[in-house]
């Protein structure tokens, strides 16, 4: 098969599997990022078919949260930092981050809840539930569409942040 006849068989997939994520209710601009970025990176086509060949749905929110990740990932992988943090430091960090994110729980609860959230920001439900649960460094890039969705500035966000970090 050459190359062009293999690109086209893998978009064709990708497409197929969005349709099924479309019927399945996730938002329309997830699925089109997904079906794109599988055209250039065949990790997110290998999750999108994990999805497809998910047996539960608990399986399928992983697989979401992680194609969520991986997309920001790919979209963040321009702007790449180095920081160094010290290992003593990371359980302190690890508190502020759960600080901050309760706070802004607070925030998405007295709007609506997680899945008025997802439904205003594009972000899938279960890539919600696993970045307020978890004590991972919030990515800028789904900070910037939680603050949107709740209609907060940048400054706001940043600000609390930084306010939950001192």
């Amino acid at each position: 098969m050459t190359a062009t006849l293999l690109d086209s068989a893998l978009c064709i997939i990708a497409i197929r599997i969005g349709h099924q994520m479309d019927q399945a209710g996730l938002p329309a601009g997830f699925i089109g990022d997904c079906v794109h970025a599988a055209m250039e990176h065949e990790g997110i086509l290998d999750l999108m078919e994990m999805w497809r060949d998910a047996d539960s749905d608990d399986e399928r929110n992983e697989t979401i949260a992680d194609l969520q990740e991986s997309l920001e990932d790919i979209q963040q992988s321009r702007y790449v930092e180095s920081t160094y943090v010290r290992f003593d430091d990371l359980e302190q960090i690890a508190r502020n981050v759960m600080a901050f994110k309760d706070s802004l729980r607070l925030k998405v609860e007295a709007q609506g809840g997680i899945q008025a959230l997802a439904d205003k920001s594009g972000i899938p439900q279960p890539s919600l539930s696993r970045f307020f649960s978890s004590a991972a460094m919030p990515r800028r890039l789904t900070l910037l569409k939680i603050a949107k969705a709740l209609h907060l500035s940048q400054v706001d966000i940043a600000t609390e942040w930084v306010h939950d970090n001192s």
